[in-house]
């Protein structure tokens, strides 16, 4: 996916391991999908998950490739 290439090839190292220890705690099932939108609601981004758990997909995908 172009969009994970476009910003987490920005994330190197320590920053880039940092990060993917919190997408993992993110996308654990101790955390709702009401808290999920809330987090992603909270960064005012464009892109719209009409339920958390699309959201939660998406964190994975991302986590795995980092």
């Amino acid at each position: 996916m172009k969009y994970f290439s476009l910003y987490l090839g920005d994330f190197r190292g320590d920053d880039r391991i940092r990060l993917k220890a919190f997408l993992n705690d993110i996308v654990q099932e101790t955390v709702s999908d009401q808290e999920l939108d809330k987090l992603w609601r909270s960064v005012n981004d464009e892109i719209y998950f009409p339920e958390g758990g699309h959201l939660r997909a998406m964190l994975k995908d991302a986590r795995d490739r980092l």
